[in-house]
Formats: structure tokens, sequence, C-alpha cells
């Protein structure tokens, strides 16, 4: 391997600090709340991305960012939703990162398919922007990063880089990434969730070397839905109910974290990513008996969404408040118990100021018959 110049890696180092600092203290934003989400569907245009046959990941994961996107619109109105291409049209790494600093994002999500030349695995990974242990990845790194050739003037834009060269990656390594930690966050929630409410595995979340993410000034994760080659992730990645499956479980998870940043004891939940009972394939249905039972206070449900601090859950809002949709409705939840013996103790409390509230019990997102979950959490 040909040793690069230390002058040139300093000088690349810098210039990445330089724009990642520069452009986040310019912005000035304050990540206590979520606002503002940036959806980027990856490729699009002459870059179809990988592909298997007639099948494009490039529409995969547009028709899934449009879900997410009309989730977020739907249950969280107070959020703004940016995508970065809404058309079949190739949008360059550098310009993905710009749009998201330039409405100022609290979130950018950027949305692929994963894909190896033999032995496709089945799941689904998170990459976050860092040094990590990219050379045991390095395949994935390049192919993600490798787009950057249907750009034109790539090597000037991108001050050098070149996408198929390990040592390009030096300078990545050699810089920290300023919202990893609320990135990390972010892509553990994200896992946690496409394990229990869809159907593909989960394979971890990672640090890695990513062009798209490198120059966004905000909590950023890029998201690897399935591997198309894979028999069993591509049945769900290209059909209606399983992208559906999907884009709930990244907006449960997006939910979740809005909930933990603001500190409002609120998590909205849809039930379109739950997998009924006995419909799931049997390798879905043993990842989601292995979750772990969850115990709630059901204190209401309604037709019409209820304000946070409306006067049924004003007075529990202290125990943390869940509303989920579930056949039109919306159901409100309070607490969460691992046992059914505090569910009880729980129930009697909220009955106070409720007194027809009762406990029901979840296991991978779905809701169980308590009785099934004593039989599990009583052992």
């Amino acid at each position: 391997m040909k040793v690069p110049s230390y002058p040139v890696i300093v000088c690349l180092t810098c210039t990445l600090v330089f724009l990642l600092c520069g452009a986040t203290f310019a912005g000035g934003q304050n990540y206590s709340a979520v606002k503002t989400i940036v959806i980027d569907p990856g490729h699009g245009g002459t870059d179809p991305g990988t592909t298997y046959g007639k099948t494009y990941e490039k529409d995969i994961v547009l028709s899934v960012s449009k879900k997410l996107g009309a989730l977020i619109q739907k249950h969280l109105p107070d959020v703004k939703v940016i995508y970065t291409r809404e058309t079949d049209v190739l949008i360059p790494l550098a310009k993905r990162g710009d749009i998201a600093n330039e409405a100022k994002a609290d979130l950018f999500i950027s949305i692929h398919v994963d894909a190896v030349e033999k032995n496709a695995p089945s799941g689904s990974i998170v990459l976050v922007m860092g040094e990590g242990h990219y050379e045991r990845n390095l395949d994935v790194t390049m192919r993600e990063n490798g787009v950057v050739v249907y750009e034109d003037d790539y090597t000037t834009k991108y001050q050098g880089f070149v996408p198929n060269d390990p040592e390009s990656y030096i300078m990545f390594s050699l810089m920290q990434y300023v919202h990893q930690e609320q990135s990390m966050r972010l892509a553990d929630i994200i896992q946690e969730r496409y394990k229990k409410e869809t159907p593909i595995p989960v394979l971890g979340a990672r640090q890695q070397p990513i062009l798209v993410l490198w120059k966004t000034t905000m909590p950023s994760v890029l998201v690897e839905l399935g591997f198309l080659p894979n028999d069993h992730d591509r049945k769900v990645l290209t059909s209606d109910s399983g992208q559906n499956k999907i884009a709930a479980a990244l907006f449960n998870a997006i939910s979740e974290y809005k909930s933990r940043v603001e500190n409002n004891g609120r998590t909205i939940l849809v039930e379109e990513g739950s997998a009924p009972s006995g419909s799931v394939p049997a390798n879905a249905a043993a990842v989601s008996a292995q979750g772990p039972v969850v115990y709630m206070i059901q204190v209401c449900s309604s037709r019409t969404r209820l304000g946070h601090n409306g006067s049924v859950l004003k007075p529990h809002k202290n125990l943390g408040i869940t509303e989920r949709t579930v056949d039109g409705l919306y159901k409100y939840y309070v607490g969460s118990c691992s046992t059914y013996e505090e569910a009880s103790t729980l129930q009697k409390k909220v009955r106070e100021q409720t007194s027809d509230a009762f406990v029901v019990a979840f296991r991978g997102g779905v809701q169980i018959p308590v009785s099934e979950a004593r039989s599990i959490t009583d052992r």
C-alpha cells in the first residue's frame, strides 16, 4: 500500500473539521426538540443503487421514505418533513447534507437497501458517522460512498476523496463527529423497534465513515433496511405490507427518540408495523417471541387525538404516556412494568384518578392477553 503524505492527510482533516464545526456553530441549533426531520431516499436517477433483476434500491427506498413521511405528518403534526428527493432524480451526496443544514433540521435519516456479492444474509444495519472499525466492513462503506462517481467533478467537491481507495478513509479516522452520541442513541432505538416490529432481524448499529453523513450538522443515521439479494428480506422490502411495517417501525423509533429528547413522557406509536400473531414467517415469529413482556395501564381510547394535557391524561403525565392507533382508534397507556405484580400496584394508583383503567400486556410490540403474559413473567 502506498503511504499517503502526512501533510495531505492533515490538510484534508482540517478541512473536514472546519466544515463540520463551522456549519454547526453557524446554525446555532439547540437539539432539545425535534421539529424538522429530513428524510433522504438514497440513490436515484442514473444511480439505481443495489439491483436484483428489475428491482432497484432507489425505488424501494423512495416508497418507504414517503410512507415514513406520511406517518410523521399524520401522527406528529408539530414536525416538519423535508425530503432530499421526491422523484427519481440523482441528488449529490454533499447536496443531501446541505438540504438538511439549510433547513436547520433536528434529524437526518438516510434510507438504503444493502447488498453483498454472494451468500446474502438477512438483516438491517444502522450506520452512524464515525471511525468505528470500518476496515471490517469496507465493502459496505465503499459501496455507499461509491455513488459519488455519478457526480460531476467529484474529486474536487470531496477534497480529493477516491471512493475505492482505502487510503482515502484515513481522513475520516482523524475526525470527531459532533453529534455521534445522539446519533448512536437514535440508531439503537431504530434497531430495537425494527427487531420488535418487522420480520427482518437486526445486525446492529455501527460507526462508519459515510460521505452522505459527513456534512450534516445534526444527529444523523443511515438505515440499511435489509439485503435485497436475500429471498426473505426481498419479499418484505418489495411488498406493500412489508414496507408499511418498516415505515411504522422507523416512525415509532423517531417518536420514542423525540419523546426522550423533549423529555415530555409521551411516545406516540402506530400499530401498522405490528404483525398479527400467526401470520408472519417463522423466523419473524421467533424474533418477536424473544422480546420482553411489557405491562401498561390503559386509561382511555378515543376516535380523536387527545391533547397531551387533556383532563383524562394530565393526572398521569408523570408516569409517561404512550399513544397507539388501533383500528382507527387512539388508545392511551401509562407506565411500563416488567411484572404483573408491579402493573397491579400501578393500576391501583392510576384508578385513583381514572376508575376504569386496566392492565394490558405487549410483547415484541404486539398486544397479547394478560394471561399469556403472566405465563411468561410469573415463571
